[in-house]
């Protein structure tokens, strides 16, 4: 049998390089320490806590789903690991299904067909099938390195975080904070931009920072507030000096204020009501509501505070930007 392991499945987009990098940076800020390699579209994270591990990166842009079980070399050691997860998951008359991915030496459905064996060796009176499986069990492998393990969650999908950044104009409502964690699935870099109106629509732009940055990888992630002057001069004057692109969270029902026209994106547009809606529960945000005054007069003097680069819950978001 062989190590305790996390699988962690790339979605394709991006750079399985930035996957890599992001997940071992989140494992030495959470934990100290960090064994991640890639058995071809897969990484597998060694440690004690396999469960621990794939719940901690349920939601990180680029993973398509998690499984936990064992690292190993060779199918024989795989197949005794499968043996093992079988008899903790599998009883009599339970359904499963094998899904198995092989870099070289063989194609898939060998791999595939030796876990299975070893499992329904295992576990008498279980049965082998794609149709409403209650276990999806996973197999990698690259070489001689391998891993298997059982699914524990389906990830977001989306990109690994990549090298462009994005400004993101974030007021702490639904649509502005659905168009941030969009951008965070693209694979952008994100500048959350708020305009300060008050202490709730700070609160509500903190929320929204604390959420994206336990995620996604921190580091891709800052927040910048603005304060003192007119909210649209304040963000044209700012978008104009960060020469990013900008997104903007405006539904066809909402018109965009006229300063913002051949300025900012709106991705929301591509988005149903019931994807939207979905995507905002899935924030678990409650959304600041507030009639922006888009005052389109001319910039005057602000101010501009800004945090980020840091995993951080509301406090420490708050303790930061005073």
């Amino acid at each position: 049998m062989g190590s305790r392991a996390a699988l962690l499945r790339w979605t394709g987009r991006g750079r399985i390089s930035d996957l890599q990098g992001s997940v071992e940076h989140i494992l030495r800020e959470r934990r100290g320490r960090a064994d991640v390699y890639a058995v071809g579209g897969t990484l597998v994270v060694r440690g004690n806590d396999p469960v621990g591990t794939c719940l901690l990166f349920e939601h990180l842009p680029g993973v398509a789903w998690t499984a936990a079980g064992y690292s190993g070399k060779g199918v024989g050691e795989l197949a005794k690991s499968a043996a093992l997860l079988a008899e903790n998951y599998l009883k009599r008359g339970t359904k499963f299904t094998v899904e198995a991915e092989v870099t070289h030496d063989g194609p898939p459905s060998d791999l595939a067909g030796a876990v299975m064996a070893s499992m329904l060796g295992k576990a008498k009176g279980a049965r082998a099938s794609g149709r409403s499986p209650k276990h999806t069990f996973r197999a990698a492998m690259d070489g001689a390195q391998g891993a298997v393990g059982v699914e524990v969650t389906r990830g977001p999908g989306g990109a690994p975080v990549g090298d462009e950044t994005v400004t993101c104009l974030v007021s702490g409502g639904a649509h502005s904070s659905v168009v941030a964690w969009n951008a965070m699935l693209s694979g952008y870099r994100v500048d959350l931009v708020h305009a300060e109106s008050g202490e709730a629509s700070l609160l509500a732009a903190a929320k929204l920072y604390a959420e994206l940055s336990y995620r996604g990888d921190p580091r891709s992630l800052s927040l910048t507030v603005l304060e003192g002057g007119g909210c649209a001069g304040m963000i044209a004057s700012h978008v104009a000096s960060a020469g990013s692109l900008v997104f903007a969270g405006f539904r066809p029902a909402c018109p965009v204020p006229g300063f913002m026209r051949g300025m900012a994106e709106a991705p929301l547009y591509l988005l149903s009501e019931e994807a939207f809606d979905a995507q905002f529960r899935s924030l678990k945000l409650k959304a600041h509501v507030e009639k922006t005054d888009w005052n389109e007069a001319p910039a005057q003097a602000y101010g501009k505070r800004s945090f980020g680069g840091k995993a951080a819950d509301v406090s420490g978001v708050l303790d930061a930007l005073a």
